[in-house]
């Protein structure tokens, strides 16, 4: 866990001074917000919701400069179901077997190649079963099923976490 915040962290200083310099222009955020399209699905265990990222992404019109966020209802709607989304999986670096991961819309290695992820594109995974790590920095492509938990964390006014994902279980990763 503390890896995980510790990556997440970085990657919120990071998006932090990056909107500080260059502020999505308005209809930016109208774009991403029309392709967040419902997700289908029941919402339970067997039926998950299919959620997708610009409709995760599009709570980054709720963040204030001070941290504070108002997360818009159409995302807060999935609040405790169950939820499925594919995207670049990371485990914390140099285990042998974990029971968290990070889900990414994009790839980054925690290092320098890719693009960090933010409190918007990132959900911090917590797995039923923990399953094996093979290499230090793997990064897979795959899907996640579980409990979606929709959680600011905040430290002082940046926004270091939203999304997070209890009870998973991971396709494409460690076997």
């Amino acid at each position: 866990m503390p890896v995980l915040l510790l990556v997440t962290a970085a990657a919120v200083l990071l998006f932090v001074r990056r909107n500080d310099v260059d502020a999505p222009a308005p209809e930016t955020v109208t774009a991403q917000t029309e392709t967040a399209a419902d997700a289908s699905g029941t919402g339970s265990e067997r039926d998950p919701y299919r959620i997708n990222w610009p409709l995760l992404m599009s709570a980054e019109r709720g963040a204030a400069p001070d941290g504070a966020i108002t997360v818009p209802s159409a995302i807060t709607r999935y609040d405790g179901t169950h939820v499925e989304i594919s995207g670049y999986l990371a485990p914390p670096v140099a285990v042998d077997q974990t029971s968290e991961l990070l889900v990414m819309r994009n790839r980054w290695d925690g290092c320098c190649i890719g693009t960090p992820p933010t409190a918007f594109d990132c959900v911090e995974v917590t797995l039923a079963q923990s399953v094996p790590v093979r290499g230090r920095h793997l990064i897979a492509y795959g899907t996640i099923r579980g409990r979606l938990r929709i959680e600011p964390f905040r430290v002082g006014r940046y926004l270091l976490g939203l999304y997070r994902i209890e009870e998973g279980s991971v396709d494409g990763f460690g076997r």
